[in-house]
């Protein structure tokens, strides 16, 4: 769950200064705050009910398994006022059996009539709610966020460095609530398939607990943290006491058909728009826990038909609009193959190319009486997906799709008496609109320095067979990139960097339309740097970023860095980039107030 902004004042310097500071004494800030900068790591220790008769997730905490483990309270507030005693005090017990987790919350409220119960859909945390995170991993930097507000809604987040929350992630898992005379009470139980842990015998998992107390837009934790902390998971308690539980390694196979009937108003001498259409679809899709770090995803022709929609935009200055993926297959793991490129939504991998709409375009005349049918969506024949984090601190992604050529079918008005008034008929035929692609994205990442560090790469290929009249399409294209990140004194401090690289290969009339597109634009009259060349059939570029500051502890942030895309850069065949050609230095200083 993401916290609402503390009050900051910026001073953002011009894009070519650079900024002098040297780092504030921290015994200096320790004297004017109010709160401590570092607060001891709390421990919960929790107990196996497999003894006993197992629980009801009722929201009823009346059950005799719960009283294998005490209450844990003593929640801090962290917003509005941090450090101090809440408006109203919260507990937390833990429990587990060989299958679950299980998770029991008492939240008082003097007037239980004030509780507000508002409704919502999934992720959307309405009212008063409270929410366990835990990061099993125990990487210091990724986590799962369960949530229950006081109405039964539920939310859900996959936690990615040490920060930030994906609400994209849908894990199954159940819970309920029920308020009374305290205040209200929630029961959550976790199948332990949906988290991913190591082999140990005895785990530790980091833990954090939220409430939010709705009348006051109060934030408490159960492990109480300081004003600004350096990071959130890095940040956590500890949860002991868990034993012998085995990994569960995942097998599922859920083959399916969906069988779809839509209406809408008839288009006289249209038979593709006759009044209605009837489609059926045959499929499956298959999840193996190789090991409960690893997960192998396989998927032959895969039914998104259940997925949300987008929601309408239109773009007013031309660029591409950026939607979230929102997609089962690649929605599991896909922080694995994050790779951003400078700030914004830019990534060398962006898993929305796949299965995208065709590129292509008809030789449809309607003059001539013809009419076409255009397909809304590239066919994925298959794809594999192999991706996790080892609690050796690897994190490994693979992934291999393969999309089937799309054809528009051109058919005539079946009206005669239009046909014959016409000069010239034209010819029932289907015209290829994209060709059969592979795409390929290997991804791997590595912790070390006691988790305060890691570095990694990744590597994508995407390759066409061009046929008919799609010459205009690259034929082939190539990126890859280093990342890493280091960080210091209990993470105050951070150097973070990155090395973008792209090959791009196909028919002269390809690579001029990559040189004319809207991300390049090398016809620009001010770009005396470039350089249109209508006969070159490849173009090469890098980019790259650096950045090194303060991040967390005390009242002040600070960061000097820069990044640069050169003009040959091109991600857009699996990645995702608005604009090439870039250089840009910043930096930025920060005095906050809580």
């Amino acid at each position: 769950m993401t916290f609402s902004k503390l009050i900051t004042l910026s001073a953002f310097l011009c894009a070519s200064s650079v900024l002098f500071s040297q780092p504030e004494s921290t015994s200096e800030e320790n004297k004017t705050d109010k709160t401590p900068t570092k607060y001891e790591k709390r421990v919960y220790t929790t107990a196996s009910i497999a003894d006993t008769e197992g629980i009801s997730i009722d929201g009823y905490i009346d059950e005799a398994a719960w009283n294998v483990v005490e209450w844990s309270t003593d929640y801090v507030e962290f917003q509005p006022d941090v450090g101090t005693a809440p408006t109203e005090q919260t507990k937390m017990k833990i429990v587990y059996d060989d299958k679950n987790l299980y998770v029991a919350f008492r939240c008082y409220q003097a007037d239980p009539s004030t509780i507000e119960k508002r409704m919502g859909r999934r992720d959307d945390f309405p009212g008063d709610w409270v929410e366990i995170n835990l990061g099993s991993y125990n990487d210091d930097r990724t986590g799962f966020s369960f949530t229950i507000s006081a109405s039964g809604v539920k939310g859900d987040e996959f936690i990615s460095n040490n920060g930030n929350f994906d609400g994209s992630w849908n894990p199954i898992w159940y819970a309920d609530t029920k308020i009374d005379d305290e205040g209200w009470t929630a029961e959550l139980r976790i199948p332990l398939s949906q988290l991913r842990f190591g082999n140990e015998n005895e785990q530790v998992w980091g833990l954090q607990s939220t409430r939010r107390y709705f009348n006051n837009e109060e934030r408490s934790l159960w492990q109480p943290l300081p004003a600004n902390p350096p990071g959130w998971v890095s940040e956590f308690g500890e949860l002991r006491g868990i034993t012998g539980i085995e990994p569960q390694k995942q097998l599922e196979i859920q083959p399916y058909t969906v069988s779809q009937f839509d209406t809408f108003e008839a288009e006289p001498g249209n038979e593709f728009r006759d009044g209605s259409n009837t489609n059926l679809t045959v499929g499956l899709d298959a999840k193996i826990g190789i090991t409960n770090d690893l997960t192998l995803d396989l998927t032959v022709n895969p039914d998104f038909g259940q997925v949300d929609a987008d929601p309408g935009a239109i773009s007013l200055d031309g660029f591409e609009i950026f939607f979230p993926e929102r997609r089962p297959f690649f929605v599991e793991n896909k922080n694995v193959f994050d790779f951003r490129v400078g700030g914004g939504a830019d990534n060398v991998f962006f898993s929305r190319r796949i299965g995208r709409t065709p590129q292509g375009f008809t030789t449809t005349d309607g003059s001539k009486g013809e009419i076409e049918d255009f397909p809304t969506n590239t066919t994925i024949l298959g794809a594999a997906k192999f991706s996790g984090k080892t609690k050796d601190g690897w994190s490994i992604g693979f992934l291999e799709s393969i999309t089937d050529k799309e054809y528009a079918k051109i058919r005539l008005n079946t009206d005669q008496d239009f046909l014959d008034g016409l000069e010239e008929v034209g010819e029932p035929r289907e015209e290829i609109v994209e060709p059969l692609t592979n795409y390929m994205v290997g991804r791997v990442q590595k912790d070390f320095n006691d988790k305060n560090s890691y570095i990694g790469g990744i590597f994508t290929a995407t390759n066409r067979k061009l046929e008919g009249n799609l010459d205009f399409l690259r034929e082939s294209a190539y990126t890859g990139g280093i990342d890493f990140k280091h960080n210091w004194k209990e993470r105050r401090y951070y150097a973070t960097g990155k090395f973008t690289f792209s090959n791009v290969n196909g028919s002269e009339e390809a690579i001029r339309l990559t040189q004319t597109s809207l991300t390049h634009l090398f016809q620009r009259v001010d770009a005396d740097h470039v350089e249109l060349d209508p006969t070159r059939t490849s173009l090469s570029g890098t980019g790259g970023s650096f950045e090194i500051g303060k991040g967390g502890g005390g009242k002040w942030r600070y960061n000097v860095g820069g990044n640069y895309r050169s003009p040959e850069l091109e991600l857009n065949d699996i990645g995702f980039m608005r604009q090439a050609d870039q250089y840009t230095q910043y930096a930025n200083v920060r005095r906050l107030w809580n």
